[in-house]
């Protein structure tokens, strides 16, 4: 049976009602699920979300590269803030180090009016993560060293430098591809069974390389070979493809990432790498026929490594260590106090007239917003306190995961009251 509709006939208005009211819970939702995305992105500084190639891009957009440089490469004007500095080798080292000298770099810049950078969190995070990776670049080796090595270890026998040396395989200096030691460590990992194989015939020993060995040798070949480009080497490695690649090549067949031995030895961040990625390079192939042996009695084929895997793969083992540090928030609230934060923001941190409650307004902090916060807000704070006749607080080391620990944790009745 039909209805038809006569004038003034309206439809009942619960459905438009409902589909209005489950269109604004979507939207809520998710709202609340991109705040959420945001908010675990900030509490949780995950290094992999950083990769450190876009770090060097904020390091010249955002003007640090005119004062200072990375490796030799930039301005004179403050410390080189590359693997020179090794002292600065962990996240809370390089925050520390950040926070502590931020009054002489805003001086300087105020004094030459250089404008002021303003960076976001993703900025920071990309920034912090570039230059902790050029912690464990190599830096140039001695090539006179590396023409001993290149003797010592055997290397003439079989290969020649401009003729002189062995035959069994390639002159090295008209070998291409020599532009950077992680791209030769490549190479010799890829060619290390058909060398191996030979140098047994031989009755050559293995190589074993230790310290700056690899990198002494690769700066002799290198200077050897006119067809190496010395300049093209530049901040090294993808965490997150090193992560594939670490699957994808089996390692974790025998490495685990946890701190219990397998097969071969445990990636866990109770295990030191080695300072630069070239020594892990060196252990690698240093290890290399006990490594063949393994994988031939697991029926594993030997992995090959192109183009910027192994320098990827490298990348990513030490991403493992670049972790927040752990504090007590019972600690943290004494280094507020003694640091002198608690003049402005109140013992508590519960916010004074003077500045802003850093606790109890739902945010978590972490390393880098911590950072981020010093590029938002420091300039102004040194302001403020050279107003009010306070010293800078300077930071030591351990004080930053106290600090967080302290910012992240519950504000207490005592605190709510102020």
């Amino acid at each position: 049976m039909s209805v038809d509709r006569q004038p003034g006939f309206r439809l009942p208005a619960q459905p438009l009602v409902w589909g209005v009211s489950a269109g604004l819970a979507l939207l809520m939702l998710t709202g609340i699920l991109i705040s959420q995305r945001d908010e675990t992105r900030r509490r949780f500084s995950v290094f992999l979300a950083a990769n450190p190639a876009q770090g060097g891009g904020v390091f010249r957009e955002k003007g640090c590269v005119n004062c200072h440089a990375v490796n030799g490469r930039g301005g004179t004007v403050g410390p080189d803030l590359g693997r020179k500095r090794p002292d600065r080798a962990t996240l809370a080292q390089l925050v520390t180090a950040m926070w502590n000298h931020a009054p002489k770099m805003w001086d300087r810049m105020r004094s030459e009016k250089v404008p002021y950078p303003s960076l976001t969190y993703d900025e920071t995070a990309r920034l912090v993560a570039y230059l902790y990776m050029s912690r464990h670049v190599d830096l140039p080796g001695n090539a006179q060293h590396g023409n001993q090595l290149f003797q010592s270890k055997g290397c003439i026998r079989c290969h020649a430098i401009d003729g002189k040396g062995g035959r069994i395989g390639p002159d090295l200096a008209h070998v291409p591809g020599l532009d950077s030691p992680v791209a030769f460590t490549r190479e010799l990992w890829n060619h290390a069974s058909a060398m191996q194989a030979g140098m047994e015939k031989l009755g050559i020993t293995w190589p074993h390389f230790e310290g700056h060995e690899l990198n002494d040798l690769f700066a002799y070949l290198q200077a050897a070979n006119p067809q190496s480009n010395p300049g093209s080497a530049g901040v090294p490695g993808d965490p997150e493809h090193g992560w594939k690649v670490f699957q994808d090549k089996a390692c974790m067949t025998c490495h685990s990432l946890k701190d219990e031995e397998g097969v071969g030895p445990s990636f866990g961040t109770n295990r030191t790498l080695p300072d630069t990625f070239l020594q892990v390079g060196g252990l690698m192939l240093s290890h290399s026929p006990k490594m063949q042996r393994a994988m031939e009695a697991r029926q594993i084929s030997r992995p090959q490594f192109e183009g910027e895997e192994m320098t990827d793969l490298i990348a990513f083992l030490y991403s493992l260590r670049y972790t927040e540090p752990a504090g007590s928030p019972h600690v943290g609230e004494s280094v507020f106090a003694w640091r002198g934060c608690s003049r402005c923001h109140g013992d508590q941190a519960q916010g004074t007239k003077v500045a802003p409650a850093l606790r109890g307004r739902g945010q978590n902090y972490n390393s880098i917003s911590l950072a981020t916060a010093l590029w938002r807000h420091g300039n102004g704070m040194y302001r403020q306190s050279q107003k009010m006749g306070l010293s800078w607080p300077t930071l030591a080391e351990g004080d930053v995961g106290d600090l967080l620990a302290f910012l992240n944790s519950p504000v207490n009745a005592r605190a709510a009251r102020k």
